[in-house]
């Protein structure tokens, strides 16, 4: 069996350093933390895309490295303690690229979806809890993978098929089979497909694609379909069973978590502007608007800020996560009563902040990723880790 190299690891690693911008020194540093993770090589230029708190109460961060001489991104795992100190990096060589957000636990082990650079083929890749990267397996008729969700002991996955011009929404096991699989045009011609390519050589908008799982057996992705960036419903038959349609690429869904019945919380942008909606009313067998979704417009999200929405588990309330305009992490609480606003906080300062993802911790705090220009000019990993005391002030 070839395992993945170790020698760069082991040289990146000693150049990792980090800075803690919190000036009490009365705290945990488990439970209260905020590190930037940078590289002496002033080249180096991160993508963070998704995290993960581990089994040992450590986090696994997923995030693209720009490679100079490909197309695609490179993929690096940083594996980091309860306090936030480096434990292991790891650069997957070529040609595994193009990794995309999302992580699913599954059996012990942690998965995420990158691509092989060479064939195009989406690949499983395990992690260890301690950040060991196993081998990738090929998932065999999924090209140009998107995003990813777990799905059970499952992995939800949205791919581009570029031969037919069509979303491609899969049910994929660990050992890369695929178990269900539906196809769905993008509709005909270059101009739809552009942004979509542009997305995944980044050389444009990177567009909020997600997959889900709503009620029943009923999946969703957002993506292109018909033209448009919509919000797609399928029980993985022919046709989707509802879509609800975006405005090109301009307008759409840029965030949805289920909620119950037909009940989303959702963020949605239209030619500019941010709306942010916790009780949004979706039918999955029916065509619909993003438009008429509604929802509360905020100015100082900047336009193509990436959303995330987690739901805690305890009081059930709902957490926005983006940044500004003046790139600052933000983070909306809404009631899970009346879906009420019930706390902002406000994260990051002396550098430009990014948003990249957010997720519970074990201790009921929330640790934030983000990347951040250093000096304004390097684009670096940094990872927050804020208590329980911030969750409640944000959502009870």
């Amino acid at each position: 069996m070839v395992r993945l190299s170790k020698i760069f690891t082991l040289v990146f690693v000693s150049s990792l350093v980090w800075s803690c911008d919190i000036a009490n020194n009365d705290f945990d540093p488990a439970l209260t933390f905020t590190k930037i993770y940078d590289d002496e090589r002033f080249e180096q230029e991160y993508y963070p895309l998704s995290i993960i708190q581990s089994s040992d109460d450590g986090y696994l961060v997923l995030s693209e490295v720009k490679n100079d001489n490909s197309l695609f991104t490179s993929v690096y795992v940083l594996k980091i303690d309860p306090q936030g100190e480096v434990e292991q990096a790891t650069l997957l060589p070529e040609p595994n690229g193009l990794p995309v957000p999302g992580w699913s636990e599954i059996n012990g082990q942690f998965f995420f979806i990158c691509m092989n650079t060479s064939s195009l083929a989406a690949q499983v890749v395990p992690v260890d809890p301690d950040g060991t990267v196993g081998d990738p397996q090929n998932v065999n008729g999924a090209t140009y993978p998107l995003v990813s969700a777990q799905d059970g002991t499952s992995i939800l996955l949205l791919s581009f098929n570029n031969q037919d011009a069509n979303s491609v929404l899969s049910i994929v096991g660990t050992d890369g089979a695929i178990t269900q699989q539906v196809q769905y045009t993008i509709g005909a011609g270059v101009d739809v497909e552009k942004p979509i390519i542009d997305h995944l050589t980044r050389n444009g908008d990177k567009l909020p694609f997600s997959v889900g799982k709503s009620a029943g057996s009923t999946y969703f992705f957002n993506g292109f379909y018909n033209y448009t960036f919509s919000m797609v419903f399928s029980d993985f038959r022919d046709s989707p069973t509802g879509v609800c349609q975006g405005q090109l690429s301009l307008g759409g869904i840029s965030a949805a978590h289920y909620l119950t019945g037909n009940t989303y919380a959702v963020a949605r942008y239209n030619f500019g502007a941010n709306y942010l909606n916790p009780t949004a009313q979706i039918s999955s067998t029916e065509t619909s608007s993003s438009v008429d979704l509604g929802g509360n417009t905020f100015p100082e999200i900047e336009s193509d800020a990436r959303v995330a929405i987690r739901q805690d588990e305890t009081s059930q309330g709902l957490i926005y996560g983006t940044h500004t305009n003046s790139r600052r992490l933000v983070l909306y609480g809404y009631s899970a009563d009346d879906g009420s606003i019930s706390g902002t906080e406000y994260l990051g300062a002396g550098n430009p902040y990014l948003f990249a993802d957010f997720t519970f911790t074990s201790d009921g705090g929330v640790v934030i990723l983000s990347q951040v220009a250093l000096e304004g000019r390097f684009p670096r990993i940094a990872v927050f880790k804020r208590d329980q005391t911030f969750v409640q002030r944000l959502i009870q």
